[in-house]
């Protein structure tokens, strides 16, 4: 019988019956399909559960040294609570907390039956089932309950609302999950009465415990248009990525033309990837696909996040949001993160598919090199170009048209013609668009010959007035007051060489941080290199609000 730890152990129990048979589906499902011995099985060997299967094991042995009762007392505990459920009356079930009511009661009258004590002391020993006492879901048992609503719903064709704010069709709607398990297809036409599960001024809706290789959500205009007035952000959530809208956007994403908007999931093969952009892109194999039934034009530029909770080894500084087109080119859109935060910023491209892919580029002469790691992470962002056969050149002085380059690519500034009014910089220039951009912006200015010497090492000095005018661009600059200038570079041994026209510029970039020193001095005149001009431009791009 049980002592000690029978109060907990029962809520332990209750709360895990009452967990997992919420997501079963209402009555429907109680009188047609459940095997929980059946499902106990199916995660017994899974790797996903074998971390919460061994810690009860080892805690089971200390009461009992045969593993294999431990196995038996499971499955006989499960199937006592399947049978009485089966006899249970469930005609006047109507809701979700009627058959979470009904699952306490039927879990506790076995477990009172005094034939699980050595199983239910074992459980209640465990650390998962002690966090849950703390109120705390333990990731372990996230992982199972995955796997639980995969087994669980099986034919179905209901999915009931789960806790935490995760919505799905109620049950007596005829909005259902649809599956072609032949094609290895999931679809989930969503009702709008879904709003009904917000909860902490958010939706999620979850496919996530699906095995379907391609999942497809399909949200009516009217359930975004409620959202958006509600202000309330959706979230899509995949298994290890979880696609955010947030509220905002959702108004923008409503005007479909009274279609469906469907955000589809599927395959997406690596080795086509590679074969069509080349190497060094890696991803975990989704591409996401957002269309609105047969029509065309949904707005571009729309803000969302992604979420990549298992990013299967990859480099979440390497991480990108590319534009998947027809033929497999790859188009970056960017993306920004957030230091402490899970999430990726970026801009849906409207029509069309997308994908969160790693870039590693491959340079042999930064092996070593002090601002390596730097170079990698602006490479991935389409920032730092390589000069030819694998090669950075990362210590050759950089020029003022390849920092302009690089200041405008920064920025986004788009491209809209050649003319630059410079003497030296002839329209097919490569350079030619990117400094008509910067000029446009106010980011660089010529000389007085009208020349804007294109092929010049761009020395320090230079470098810290283009980055301040950057960050004033952004909104963000950095406001020196006149009579702390020379107090900022006084430091600095070499401060009396910042030219006059620089000074407050170059107070500012170090203020900033952006601007560092080089053995004790500024070097104000002397050529920046491509892995200096590379680290200021990263600094620049994570300061906080950089967009």
């Amino acid at each position: 019988m049980l002592r000690r730890v029978s109060t907990r152990v029962l809520i332990c129990w209750t709360l895990l019956f009452s967990m997992l048979l919420s997501m079963v589906g209402g009555p429907v499902a109680l009188a047609a399909g459940l095997d929980l011995p059946g499902l106990y099985d199916q995660l017994k060997n899974d790797p996903a559960y074998q971390p919460y299967r061994q810690e009860l094991l080892d805690e089971y042995l200390k009461l009992n040294s045969n593993e294999q009762a431990m196995d038996n007392d499971l499955r006989s505990f499960l199937a006592d609570v399947q049978a009485r459920l089966s006899q249970a009356d469930t005609s006047s079930l109507k809701d979700e907390a009627g058959v979470n009511a009904l699952v306490m009661k039927t879990a506790a009258e076995v477990l009172l039956m005094g034939n699980y004590s050595t199983l239910a002391n074992a459980l209640a020993a465990t650390s998962d089932f002690q966090s849950i006492l703390k109120g705390n879901f333990p990731p372990a048992l996230e992982t199972i309950r995955e796997q639980i609503v995969a087994a669980l719903l099986g034919s179905t064709g209901q999915v009931a609302a789960g806790g935490g704010g995760t919505a799905a069709p109620s049950a007596g709607t005829e909005e259902e999950i649809q599956r072609d398990t032949a094609a290895g297809v999931v679809t989930w036409r969503v009702n709008p009465e879904a709003a009904a599960g917000i909860k902490d001024n958010k939706l999620v809706l979850s496919l996530a415990g699906e095995t379907a290789s391609t999942r497809i959500f399909s949200l009516p205009p009217a359930l975004l248009q409620d959202l958006g007035q509600k202000k309330v952000d959706l979230e899509l959530d995949y298994g290890p990525v979880v696609l955010t809208l947030p509220a905002a956007s959702l108004a923008a994403l409503s005007s479909s033309g009274g279609a469906d908007l469907t955000f589809r999931q599927e395959s997406l093969d690596p080795a086509r990837v590679k074969d069509v952009n080349g190497p060094g892109y890696n991803g975990a194999g989704m591409v996401y696909t957002l269309t609105a039934g047969d029509k065309a034009g949904l707005p571009a530029g729309v803000p969302a996040r992604i979420k990549y909770e298992d990013r299967q080894g990859l480099d979440r500084d390497l991480l990108g949001v590319y534009q998947v087109k027809s033929d497999g080119s790859l188009v970056y859109l960017g993306c920004h993160g957030v230091d402490g935060s899970p999430y990726l910023e970026f801009s849906l491209p409207g029509d069309g598919s997308y994908a969160v892919l790693e870039y590693r580029a491959d340079f042999a002469d930064l092996a070593g090199h002090w601002a390596a790691r730097d170079v990698e992470i602006m490479a991935a962002r389409h920032i730092a170009a390589g000069v030819g056969e694998g090669r950075f050149e990362p210590d050759r002085a950089i020029t003022r048209a390849e920092f302009t380059s690089l200041l405008q690519r920064v920025l986004g500034l788009p491209v809209k013609g050649t003319v630059t009014g410079f003497s030296d910089v002839p329209a097919d220039a490569w350079y030619a668009p990117s400094v008509a951009a910067a000029v446009r912006a106010g980011l660089v200015h010529g000389y007085e010959d009208s020349t804007f010497k294109p092929d010049n090492p761009v020395t320090r000095a230079e470098m810290a007035a283009m980055l301040g005018n950057a960050l004033a661009l952004q909104g963000m600059a950095v406001k020196v007051e006149p009579g702390q200038v020379e107090a900022v570079l006084q430091p600095y041994r070499d401060q009396a060489a910042v030219p006059f026209w620089a000074r407050p510029a170059m107070a500012a970039a170090v203020t900033a941080g952006i601007v560092g020193g080089r053995e004790g001095g500024l070097a104000p005149l002397e050529r920046a290199t491509r892995a200096e001009a590379i680290v200021m431009l990263e600094r620049l791009m994570d300061k906080p609000g950089w967009r």
